[in-house]
């Protein structure tokens, strides 16, 4: 009787070793494979990440030199307003001329102070974290699931030679 609970043990330690070498070896697959496929959506998808979080570029009277203005006619108002369309930023050492972006749209604020307003992204950014999510709750369940199905075919297998 002795014996029957060391080998049961002897057994269950060498099951529980070949499960944990088994999610090791496929941890790294998934985290491998699943980052070769997001970088894959990443580039068919287009998405300029350096366009997206690349720092706002607005002309700041204290630290700018106005090169060239225009007159941009801000949404819902009749009367355009003049804004510098190009200018030096003095500290920038590269001394390149910064323009106004015309993705940009200007709207007036309540305070009577001209804004300019973000336009609408096209949803591919937003398509590609929905899709980073589903890729590693997918990974997730997908892993569990394989886990299990190693366990319980090892634990049959056990059974069966014993």
């Amino acid at each position: 009787m002795a014996t029957d609970t060391l080998d049961q043990s002897v057994l269950e330690d060498q099951i529980a070793g070949q499960v944990r070498r088994y999610t090791v070896r496929l941890a790294v697959c998934f985290i491998v494979g699943v980052n070769a496929l997001f970088l894959l959506v990443l580039w068919g998808s287009g998405v300029d990440l350096d366009q997206i979080f690349a720092e706002r570029d607005f002309f700041d009277p204290t630290r700018d030199i106005c090169l060239r203005m225009a007159w941009y006619k801000p949404a819902g108002e009749q009367d355009p307003v003049r804004l510098c369309k190009e200018w030096i930023n003095l500290g920038d050492l590269a001394g390149r001329v910064h323009k106004f972006n015309k993705d940009l749209q200007v709207v007036k604020g309540t305070d009577g102070k001209v804004y300019a307003k973000e336009g609408a992204g096209d949803g591919r950014l937003i398509a590609v974290v929905i899709i980073v999510v589903l890729l590693i709750a997918g990974g997730m369940g997908l892993q569990r699931h394989l886990i299990a199905r190693y366990r319980a075919r090892l634990a049959a297998a056990a059974a069966k030679h014993a």
